[in-house]
């Protein structure tokens, strides 16, 4: 028995060898390195990996902060500048047309009228829809909304 265990005890102690050259290789050191214990390499490598875990947080902290800067850049030029981009006529020879035809699939008419400069066909618009049973919906301003 006693010749097992110093063979078991030289054995561990040519693996543990073994093992702190390849770690010294593998670190780029040589030779000359110190060697450490097996408890300072764990230590070191949970520090490595603690250090390379917050530098990558940090690099993702940073990103989101580039992209949430360049989201509120865009939202914000979205609301200045298209609002006064977008129309809803169309022009020919210069002249603004509103838009006369939408294409779908409903039978539906959009019929448009401008009544602030005398009403005389309001009346016979009306009359006329009322007798084909046409459900409207009117969008009024100003004094009309009050009258």
């Amino acid at each position: 028995m006693a010749t097992k265990r110093k063979w078991n005890d030289k054995f561990r102690l040519a693996m543990g060898e073994l093992e702190n050259n390849i770690q010294r290789e593998r670190s780029g050191c040589g030779q000359y390195c110190g060697s450490l214990s097996a408890a300072e390499r764990s230590q070191t490598k949970k520090e490595y990996k603690r250090e390379l875990f917050l530098k990558n947080v940090a690099i993702q902290t940073a990103k989101s902060a580039a992209f949430l800067l360049a989201s509120v850049a865009l939202i914000q030029g979205i609301v200045r500048f298209l609002p006064d981009s977008i129309t809803v006529s169309s022009s020919v020879n210069g002249r603004e047309l509103p838009i006369y035809c939408v294409e779908t699939d409903k039978k539906q008419v959009a019929l448009s009228f401008d009544a602030a400069w005398g009403n005389e066909d309001t009346p016979r618009i009306l009359e006329t829809l009322k007798k084909h049973n046409v459900k409207v919906t009117f969008f009024m301003t100003g004094g009309w909304v009050l009258g």
